[in-house]
């Protein structure tokens, strides 16, 4: 089914987050190392996309993406698909259970093919496999990967998951109009969650994310936060929650 930029595809999230199971997907080029590499030399960019398994270890996760600088990635991969991060809130008891299948793929600027093709196939993927309640999105390169990640967030929505993206590129997914979406205003490209190591930052800025599918926001919204540096205190932000 094809739907307008207008129209906003919005899955109600009736869950608790404590009994909830999530999925990554990554527009990152994040990949098992001892899977194909994304095809960075066709300037046309790479179609195909990755399934990464639950019980992965980061240390065995790379990127193939040359349309951002992913060395923060490359030393932490929690900077753009927060793995670790989420099987920290697991630990605590903040999410369920981390999802049976996570997505990854890279930059191809053959979008009518992404559009109709991938991001079909990657949501289909999510919806029979992966056995999400939920989906947390990131984007890659700072134009065309955070299009199309919004377009997957659609396609995955529309499947009756609700989802939430986080973007360091606003004005770019605000394009395609995401459910929902959470900015962490600064954060450069390549750096959905923070820098490499700062793992209370990452789950802050994951736990934020999650917690908007709990909070009464508009579909097309986004929600920006601003992070002080790590160390210094940190508050969440106020959004009028479901119900209120």
């Amino acid at each position: 089914m094809t739907i307008s930029r207008k129209c906003v595809p919005f899955t109600p999230f009736e869950r608790d987050l404590s009994k909830s199971t999530i999925a990554i997907v990554t527009a990152g080029g994040v990949h098992l190392k001892n899977q194909d590499a994304f095809n960075i030399a066709d300037e046309l960019g790479d179609l195909t996309y990755r399934e990464i398994p639950p019980d992965v270890d980061s240390s065995d996760l790379m990127v193939s993406h040359h349309h951002y600088d992913h060395a923060d990635a490359d030393e932490d991969i929690n900077v753009v698909f927060p793995i670790d991060v989420l099987r920290d809130l697991q630990a605590e008891g903040f999410i369920g259970e981390i999802a049976k299948k996570h997505i990854g793929y890279g930059y191809s600027q053959q979008l009518k093919a992404m559009y109709e093709g991938t991001a079909r196939e990657i949501a289909n993927q999510i919806d029979r496999a992966s056995r999400a309640d939920a989906v947390v999105l990131t984007g890659g390169c700072p134009s065309v990967c955070h299009r199309t990640i919004s377009v997957v967030q659609r396609e995955i929505e529309m499947k009756g998951i609700p989802t939430v993206l986080i973007t360091v590129s606003p004005e770019v997914s605000a394009q395609m109009r995401p459910p929902r979406a959470l900015y962490p205003k600064g954060f450069k490209i390549g750096n959905s969650l923070g820098r490499p190591g700062m793992r209370d930052l990452q789950k802050n800025v994951l736990r934020d994310a999650l917690n908007l599918l709990t909070q009464d926001t508009r579909p097309g919204e986004f929600v920006t936060i601003e992070y002080p540096e790590y160390g210094e205190q940190y508050e969440p932000p106020r959004v009028k929650k479901l119900g209120q």
